[in-house]
């Protein structure tokens, strides 16, 4: 398991940085119920995390370890359920295709009752050319092997970039993820979109923020993607429980 910063990077979420994190609910929400992780919190105890993706879940460009956005995902659910100790497991890193993914998703879920799994995929197969629906056909075999191991997926698009927009077309491989998402116990987090209204509006705009301040603008992204991925998921225990 991967230890736990103390606290989270950036301004207080009272002030500046809970403006900076605002984005409409159309972007950050999602009406899947997370059943089964539910079920987990409310029995209280331990309840793990697997985490998998590229290198953007590991947050490079913070520079700092565990500063990615799930970690601080994790630090907003221990606030949300502070009778529930969260366990975190990352793996994943770059150019992984989802297929690579779900080779390790295969050999990681035995190792833990993980009641929840973020799936951050789709941009290798978006450069690369492939074909979305050998994407979703991935998407289909993991999150059914997920559910069947006891838990809940949450799949997380591509991050926004202006590099990525010149280089492919992430639509056929959103609409992938989509129809992926209406599987059972299959939320969608669209980090694509929140982050293109972030720089639409002159936030967390990594490719033109000076170098200087790269680390800064990089470690309040992080935290303000975490902010939004636990809201998501503490929306989908509540619509569990209903």
């Amino acid at each position: 398991m991967v230890s736990q910063p103390d606290s989270p990077a950036g301004a207080d979420e009272t002030g500046p940085l809970a403006d900076l994190c605002d984005a409409p609910a159309e972007i950050t929400a999602d009406d899947t119920a997370l059943d089964q992780l539910s079920e987990a919190i409310r029995a209280g105890g331990q309840v793990e995390v697997l985490a998998i993706g590229s290198a953007s879940m590991l947050a490079p460009e913070t520079g700092e370890p565990g500063t990615a956005f799930p970690y601080r995902m994790i630090e907003e659910l221990r606030t949300a359920y502070p009778g529930v100790s969260f366990g975190l497991t990352l793996r994943g890193g770059r150019g992984l295709t989802a297929a690579q993914m779900l080779a390790t998703i295969e050999t990681t879920l035995p190792q833990a009752h993980f009641k929840l799994v973020l799936w951050q995929t789709g941009t290798v197969e978006a450069v690369e050319g492939k074909r979305p629906e050998d994407l979703y056909q991935v998407l289909e075999q993991g999150a059914s092997q997920i559910r069947a191991a006891g838990g809940d997926l949450v799949l997380i698009d591509q991050p926004f970039s202006r590099m990525l927009q010149a280089k492919a077309n992430p639509v056929p491989y959103e609409r992938m993820m989509l129809k992926a998402a209406e599987l059972p116990g299959v939320a969608i987090f669209h980090r694509y979109a929140l982050m293109h209204y972030w720089v639409s509006r002159g936030r967390f705009d990594l490719e033109r923020t000076a170098r200087t301040d790269r680390q800064r603008v990089a470690m309040q992204l992080h935290d303000c993607l975490g902010a939004a991925l636990a809201r998501l998921v503490v929306q989908g225990v509540a619509l569990a429980t209903k």
